[in-house]
């Protein structure tokens, strides 16, 4: 029996046009989605679109509007057992951030969404953490995020659990491989090489920096994984979208027997 986790960051909702087609041609089971727009409206339209909300848990303030991780299931397939959001250490680039938002609006913790699942047919348990890593700074700071995750979600080691998102992590990838290794994480994703291929930027400090990534990265680069364990895959892709900046990532899984 397989089952399919798609993984899209929406570049602050606007990814959430595309969802329709997606969901039509695709249906995939789970469905973690980054830079949501987290108010009710917003997550309506997406019920509307026939899966239904696990849970969400907000990151950050953007255009007098709250976004964060959000994740999405189709009850035919799978039931929602339990939802926990997991607080991310804090890099300088992202407290300067929130000193320049803090004024507007108050500061959000960025989290990474942890939802257990059964699967119906089965009755086989899932573990899925939905990602979405620090933007800003260095790859130590997203290493450190990443080490909470797994060592939060450590103790489902008989579980198949899945950490799908966006870690953020276009280059040195010995270190975050040594790092899902340690907790006997395998890649979904190591045959996909590009999933970002232009980085938006609103303010000066997002401009600044994606004027380098973008020079570095002119082909695309990755930025968005799935690792797994306790599970084996069958295969990832990635799925063509105009409406973000990063591609949705698609990956079908089997349970072990």
């Amino acid at each position: 029996m397989d089952f399919t986790v798609l993984s899209y960051n929406t570049l602050f909702g606007n990814g959430q046009n595309g969802l329709k087609i997606i969901f039509e041609k695709y249906h995939p089971d789970i469905v973690c989605l980054q830079e949501v727009n987290t108010s009710e409206s917003s997550l309506q339209e997406i019920t509307k679109l026939g899966y239904t909300l696990a849970d969400y848990s907000n990151a950050f303030i953007k255009f007098n509007q709250i976004y964060g991780v959000a994740t999405f299931f189709n009850s035919e397939t799978f039931n929602i057992t339990s939802s926990n959001s997991i607080s991310l250490p804090t890099g300088f680039f992202d407290v300067l951030a929130y000193i320049i938002r803090i004024f507007k609006l108050g500061r959000k913790t960025r989290t990474v969404l942890e939802t257990q699942f059964i699967h119906n047919k089965t009755g086989n348990k899932v573990v899925i953490a939905n990602v979405h890593f620090s933007p800003f700074g260095t790859n130590s700071i997203r290493l450190k995020q990443l080490q909470k995750t797994v060592k939060e979600i450590a103790s489902y080691d008989n579980k198949p659990t899945i950490i799908a998102g966006d870690f953020n992590y276009p280059y040195g990838r010995k270190k975050l491989e040594e790092c899902m290794s340690e907790f006997d994480f395998e890649e979904a994703t190591n045959t996909i090489f590009s999933t970002v291929f232009k980085l938006s930027a609103y303010n000066t400090i997002e401009k600044i920096l994606a004027f380098f990534q973008n020079f570095f990265f002119r082909k695309g680069a990755k930025f968005d994984y799935v690792f797994y364990k306790n599970c084996s895959v069958i295969s990832s892709e990635t799925l063509i979208s105009t409406f973000s900046d990063h591609l949705p990532i698609l990956s079908r899984f089997k349970f072990n027997k």
